[in-house]
């Protein structure tokens, strides 16, 4: 329960962060070829070149807007790719350009692979839509409740089992099949069943049965050598990390300090303090502060953001350090017969220029985020992959080649209700509107988003992905609104968890 409390706490911090921030450095959208949502016209027949040409000038403008770093898009028309690009950069210190090569974290839509394989095992007779899930294990992964032998597969891929979202606890919070409540941890459940039917890791589950058959050979639900070089990284609002380092350092360094000059005192028998004493607290302190990040973020598979702490420290503490030895080095020089105003003087100016640092630090909207640290399988959120991969599935998932076909109507199909034109069927969401029905699916990491989205009936689709922050979390969403010319009103609230419901709600 404190480990939960705790994570809650953090994420809070880092969602209030966000929004007060978003909130004072957010910019009108506007883009020459985004429709409103009451002139909504799918342009699933226009000329692909007009289509590309007119993206090609916007998504540019709209990135310079949005403060995205960098995109990657991939149009499918008539049921086939007919355009991927890259606009922007993998990283805003490196510059190095997105390509449509590049891969990108796609958060959430991990979630769709994970559907589509739980499918094909479904066909192979390896699982079952309505049996429990439960029984598939040689040890529950749920703890007991009158619920656990009730939540099946079909539950699980409807986000309709009463599993939690953002939590540590396995608990269900209603009769699985009575309510809708958008949940990974529905999907790690399932991501246990799947590894143990299968008696292989996810990621070769998912090789087997998804990327080798459809061709999707930059997709890997982790992050091995093979693709680290060619996937973007991340991007982070700087004060946010800076701050997270920050505060409890200088909370521990002023006590600690405090404490250990008590003891210097002690034991010495006097207040003076040398500058080795000085050098090993700034350590040790350094030390203490970024140990519990490392733990407890690498423990959930978030080590990159440890590191990203991790330097964000080094950059503060170096500044800090240097800014008093160069202020020292200077009053030496002009005040050599007034000594005594070297400290306060000293003291001053490093708080002043601490400040200006700090006001510096607030301006960078995109510091990229660490991009090596290996990253466990998680089927819920670890996936990573290029434009043209995402629109290969995407394909797929609007016309299954690989499923029974009444199991790919079963996927297609309404399985619960979320408002009057929303629904979520075996893995994806349904929208179900003027331009006829659209299978979709968003992603959003702290440093990630990505949006897929196809019209079966017209074989058109788009698949967007960028690596911007969380302050900013519907640009993916809008750039696919831009390039189909859709309604994405209902979309986007859902994505916001509007239509999360409980039984008597």
């Amino acid at each position: 329960m404190k480990k939960e409390l705790m994570f809650k706490g953090v994420l809070f911090f880092v969602l209030l962060i966000a929004t007060f921030v978003e909130s004072l450095y957010s910019q009108d959208v506007a883009g020459t070829i985004a429709s409103s949502d009451q002139n909504s016209h799918l342009r699933w027949s226009a000329p692909p070149e007009s289509l590309t040409a007119e993206l090609e000038d916007y998504i540019p403008r709209y990135m310079q807007q949005q403060n995205i770093p960098g995109t990657a898009i991939a149009l499918i028309q008539h049921g086939r790719v007919v355009w991927t690009r890259g606009f922007g950069v993998m990283n805003t210190i490196t510059n190095e350009p997105v390509t449509a090569e590049t891969l990108f974290e796609v958060a959430s839509n991990s979630k769709l692979i994970t559907a589509y394989i739980a499918l094909r095992l479904v066909d192979q007779g390896v699982l079952a839509l309505d049996e429990p899930l439960n029984k598939y294990l040689s040890k529950p992964w749920l703890p007991p409740s009158k619920y656990r032998d009730t939540i099946t597969l079909r539950h699980v891929l409807s986000h309709s089992s009463g599993l939690g979202h953002l939590t540590f606890s396995r608990e269900c919070l209603f009769l699985p099949g009575s309510g809708f409540y958008y949940s990974n941890k529905g999907f790690l459940y399932l991501q246990a069943v799947l590894e143990e039917v299968c008696g292989q890791p996810l990621e070769e589950v998912a090789r087997e049965l998804v990327f080798k058959p459809l061709g999707m050979s930059s997709t890997s639900f982790i992050n091995h050598n093979g693709i680290t070089g060619r996937t973007a990284n991340g991007h982070f609002y700087a004060i946010v990390p800076v701050m997270f380092f920050v505060v409890p350092y200088f909370i521990v360094l002023l006590f600690g300090g405090l404490i250990g000059l008590l003891i210097h005192r002690i034991w010495k028998g006097h207040w003076k303090v040398t500058s080795g004493m000085v050098r090993v607290t700034l350590i040790l302190v350094f030390v203490l502060v970024m140990l519990p990040f490392f733990i407890f973020l690498g423990k959930y598979g978030l080590l990159k953001f440890a590191w990203l702490i991790f330097f964000c420290g080094v950059g503060v503490v170096g500044t800090f350090v240097g800014v008093i030895f160069i202020i020292r080095m200077v009053i030496r020089a002009k005040f050599k017969k007034r000594l005594r105003y070297q400290g306060v003087l000293t003291t001053i100016l490093t708080l002043l220029i601490v400040f200006i640092f700090m006001g510096l630090v607030n301006q960078i909207d995109n510091l990229p985020v660490p991009k090596w640290p290996a990253v466990p399988a998680g089927a819920a959120s670890t996936l990573r992959a290029t434009a043209g991969d995402l629109a290969t599935f995407l394909i797929e998932l609007s016309d299954p080649q690989y499923l029974s076909i009444e199991l790919a109507d079963q996927l297609q199909s309404p399985q619960v209700q979320l408002a009057d034109q929303m629904t979520w069927g075996l893995g994806p969401g349904i929208q179900l509107g003027q331009d006829g029905k659209a299978l979709w699916q968003w992603g959003q990491n702290l440093d990630f988003q990505s949006f897929l989205i196809i019209y079966p009936e017209y074989g058109f689709g788009v698949a967007v992905m960028t690596n911007n922050d969380v302050r900013n979390p519907d640009v993916a969403i809008k750039i696919a609104q831009s390039a189909l010319g859709s309604s994405m009103d209902l979309i986007l609230r859902t994505s916001h968890l509007d239509f999360n419901y409980q039984p008597g709600e």
